[in-house]
């Protein structure tokens, strides 16, 4: 996301693929599964949920 990102805030993450097929898509943070498909939302988000996904 750009800008400042604040404790509380939501934010949403968007991934885009083009291909034929289409993408599964998967999120992870880190090696850890996190969710699927082309948007991942993090509600009310905190220092817990910072790293690279």
């Amino acid at each position: 996301p750009s800008g400042e990102i604040v404790e509380g805030d939501s934010v949403t993450l968007i991934c885009s693929s083009d291909s034929n097929p289409p993408a599964k898509l998967h999120w992870f943070k880190g090696r850890t599964p996190a969710g699927s498909g082309r948007i991942y939302n993090i509600s009310k988000i905190s220092s817990d949920h910072s790293g690279e996904y």
